[in-house]
């Protein structure tokens, strides 16, 4: 079985946390005792019962504040893949630490709230994706209950970000329309946007094939830090740390 590395990116709530909150609650990968504690610690509780969006927010200093300050690591499997999601932070502020996510994911999720469209965010993560060249970028056009499930507004959006797409050269876009919060189009297609053809989120990220992203011929290491330990017997020493994301 192999695995398939994304992240998501947004700007702050666009729904980040909650989107993979369901995408572990739907694929039945929380744990009976993580149920119940979520139940008790849920303030703002969807359909469900739960605050979805405390899976990913696991510091307490995140809690605390309301907000996603890291990258944050979740695991979970389908009977057709292994995934591991890196949740990136959405204020401005923190946005350079999505690139560690980043750098090591096949597919970026970038998420668009609805409401607001396409924003500065929204256009940084993007730069991002196309400096570190990610192979599959989808776009996530999330909080659709709170305009009616507007193909038209999907449409409006979907034409703004294709024109992004093209002045940075990322190639591979799909277009998703979401309501994460409800579950629509997350495993299964909705029922409110019957007018939407693609697949549901959960079946691409399942079935897009990364295989053939890796380059096996050119040899590359991703210097990521340098250590210097900046000692009497080492005072001259340089190490490099990182990936090696090419070459055999």
């Amino acid at each position: 079985m192999d695995i398939l590395r994304f992240i998501t990116a947004g700007s702050v709530d666009d729904g980040k946390s909650t989107l993979i909150g369901r995408l572990l609650y739907d694929s039945k990968s929380i744990l009976v005792d993580q149920l119940e504690a979520l139940e008790k610690q849920s303030k703002n509780k969807n359909a469900d019962g739960i605050d979805l969006a405390l899976l990913t927010d696991g510091l307490r200093a995140e809690r605390e504040q309301g907000i996603t300050i890291d990258v944050a690591y979740r695991y979970f499997n389908t009977p057709k893949r292994k995934f591991i999601i890196a949740d990136a932070p959405g204020h401005v502020q923190y946005t350079r630490n999505m690139i560690t996510g980043a750098s090591n994911s096949s597919l970026i999720i970038i998420l668009i709230d609805a409401r607001s469209g396409v924003i500065e965010q929204t256009r940084r993560h993007s730069i991002i994706a196309s400096l570190l060249k990610m192979p599959h970028v989808v776009v996530a056009i999330n909080k659709m209950d709170l305009v009616d499930f507007s193909e038209e507004r999907y449409n409006e959006i979907k034409a703004d970000y294709e024109k992004v797409a093209s002045q940075l050269g990322l190639s591979n876009v799909t277009y998703i329309p979401i309501a994460a919060l409800h579950g629509d189009n997350i495993v299964e297609p909705s029922a409110k946007m019957s007018w939407f053809k693609g697949q549901p989120l959960l079946q691409f990220l399942e079935e897009v094939e990364v295989s053939e992203d890796i380059n096996h011929t050119d040899p590359r290491f991703q210097v990521q830090y340098v250590i210097r330990p900046q000692t009497k017997e080492l005072h001259d020493y340089r190490g490099y740390a990182g990936q090696v994301v090419s070459g055999v």
